[in-house]
């Protein structure tokens, strides 16, 4: 038998649709707040939107009438002919969104109009009237969401922990914060204040919520076509990451997910950051409303493009013009002050080179009778290299080569001091002699197996594993970023890092034991750090000490660093090697490769 479904139950099945978790109550509500024309809006949340959202805003208000109506399901004031819905320009148009949020949470609403004398306060749950009475309340609207889902247990039960809920509570309010930098925005969790937003200009806006630094990394974008306008910012290549976070579309004034536009702009980046890695965009559209439909996702975040393949284009090549008028080589700029005046060179007259003294004969290996000594050589070498002097094995148990085969420096009987040259290709890789042939080294998988093992032994021994910094290290990090950061705190504790978290950055007291020469650039160790963390219901601190190792490792690994020079390079092979496995990375990739002189003779010949 076929019934028609209750109104409690139909509104329900649409809350499922509409009321994922917290943050989408934060949506719905910010967005009603924008579309009644608020210009300070004020977001206070308690246990990350598990006991209380509120939403304090001083816009138009309603009238007793209106606001009881409001919580029915398809209440809108925003369309009334199926035309309107060609032209929508407001968040909210379907009037889902009251009556799903009261189906679900125990809602009260305080409102008032400016030409009213009294407002009116409205209690819900469970999608029935409970109360409605006259109240002395300020101009505007005024929600309250206590203990949401408190009648779907299931729905409950499966809310994230803290962090993560606030975590998303944060990027929604982003998204709308980013779009109205005219307004005023307040967030308040758990009586602390995370952001206030003053009205600013867009460029300030972007940084007060993503963090100081991105201001520096920003690019500006703007083209007009006859399809659509693209305005915004984009970030310099250098500072690319792989950590999603920083990555906005905006059509309209409205947030949209794109992953076919997404293509478009990392396709403008190509050869200027490396694969896995994500340019920060905030990028705006603004085009005709009836060539877009908003309408086709219950929340919205998806946007159908009449012209998308056209837009597509355009946006490729605009990231394009944009990176291309801001150069990005480094320049050189010579500061002239005291510097001494040098006489122009006059034609015809012969100016000899400047000759330099030096002594031919002098040697740094002779002692004071001026002999040669292969153990000055070998203790010299041994405190920049302290290699090693056993015969290397491979995971099988044989011979690669031994110390007179090692890459680098090697003696000979007489004692004479030889060092094989290094070559670093495209700054990831290390070419050396051997006696076979050339072995090439991929620094990145060799710093991540030496980190590995370093970290392994110090973790086997229960030792600390951080060391102290001369200095502390500030890294100003973004809202999600730091969300991940303080929800892991114990275990980035636990792996070395003697961390604590001010309001929008970070500081590092102690790094763990191969991270210093990282110290004066940690963002992207900081980035490699959040993304192996910010996994949802992962329990790094269970983790094993070979997977706790791997993982150091592998962030460390990955951080931003300049060009080695060769004694830096020559180091690095050699610790390759003194190590106990030097062939392969904890996840089992290839650390170096050796190209024998018959295959070297092979390419040449045949």
């Amino acid at each position: 038998m076929i019934k028609v479904l209750p109104g409690h139950i139909a509104n329900l099945i649409a809350a499922g649709e509409v009321v994922q978790r917290p943050s989408s109550v934060v949506k719905e509500l910010i967005e009603n707040a924008v579309d009644a024309d608020a210009q300070n809006i004020q977001v206070i949340i308690k246990d990350s939107g598990r006991t209380l959202i509120q939403i304090i805003d001083d816009g138009c208000g309603m009238s007793p009438e209106d606001a009881k109506t409001a919580f029915l399901r398809h209440a809108t004031s925003k369309i009334a002919t199926k035309e309107d819905l060609n032209s929508i320009h407001t968040f909210g148009f379907r009037g889902e969104a009251l009556a799903s949020i009261c189906s679900v949470a125990e809602v009260t609403l305080r409102t008032k109009r400016a030409e009213d004398q009294t407002g009116s306060e409205i209690r819900y749950a469970e999608s029935q009237l409970i109360s409605q009475e006259p109240v002395a309340t300020p101009n505007g609207s005024n929600f309250l969401v206590r203990n949401i889902f408190y009648n779907v247990p299931a729905r409950r039960k499966f809310l994230k922990s803290d962090a993560t809920e606030f975590r998303q509570i944060t990027q929604e309010f982003t998204r709308i914060a980013l779009t109205r930098p005219n307004l005023s925005f307040r967030l308040i969790h758990n009586n602390n204040q995370v952001f206030h937003l003053d009205p600013a200009p867009l460029k300030k806006r972007i940084q007060e919520v993503a963090g100081k630094e991105m201001i520096k990394e920003l690019v500006e974008l703007s083209v007009e076509t006859s399809i659509v306008n693209i305005s915004g910012y984009i970030g310099k290549p250098e500072d690319a990451r792989k950590t999603a976070g920083n990555q906005y579309l905006f059509v309209n004034n409205r947030y949209f997910r794109s992953p076919y536009f997404q293509k478009a702009i990392l396709k403008a980046y190509e050869g200027l950051i490396p694969d896995g890695y994500l340019p920060s965009f905030f990028i705006f559209f603004q085009t005709d409303p009836q060539k877009i439909d908003v309408n086709i996702h219950p929340s919205k975040t998806e946007v159908k493009f009449q012209d998308d393949y056209a837009i597509f284009d355009f946006l490729t090549s605009t990231v394009k013009e944009s990176l291309g008028k801001n150069s990005f080589m480094p320049s050189i700029e010579f500061d002239m002050e005291g510097a001494p005046e040098i006489p122009k060179v006059q034609t015809g007259h012969y100016v000899p080179p400047p000759k330099i003294d030096y002594d031919p004969l002098f040697n740094p290996f002779k002692d004071e009778n001026n002999r040669i000594s292969s153990n000055n050589v070998i203790d010299i070498d041994r405190q920049f290299h302290n290699f090693p002097q056993d015969n290397f094995l491979n995971s099988n148990g044989q011979r690669i080569y031994n110390i007179s085969e090692e890459p680098g420096v090697i003696f000979s009987e007489s004692g004479s001091h030889n060092q094989k040259p290094i070559l670093q290709i495209a700054g990831k890789y290390i070419a050396t002699t051997i006696k076979s042939g050339i072995v090439l080294v991929d620094i990145s998988r060799s710093r991540e197996r030496i980190l590995y093992e370093r970290f392994l032994a110090t973790l086997s021994t229960g030792h600390n594993l951080s060391q102290q910094t001369l200095f502390p290290q500030e890294v100003e990090v973004g809202s999600t970023t730091l969300s991940i950061l303080s929800e892991n705190l114990q275990t980035i504790r636990q792996m070395g890092f003697d961390m604590t978290i001010q309001e929008s950055k970070i500081i590092l007291n102690g790094l763990p034991e191969g991270f210093s020469e990282l110290s004066d650039n940690l963002g992207p160790v900081i980035d490699n750090l959040t993304t192996e963390l910010s996994e949802d219901g992962r329990d790094f601190a269970a983790k094993s000490k070979e997977q706790l190792a791997a993982q150091l490792a592998r962030s460390g690994a990955r951080g931003k660093r300049e060009q080695l020079n060769n004694l830096e390079a020559q180091t690095l092979v050699d610790t390759l090697f003194a190590c106990n496995e030097p062939n392969y990375t904890p996840a089992g990739n290839r650390c170096f490769t050796i190209i024998d002189a018959a295959e070297i003779e092979n390419r040449f010949f045949n």
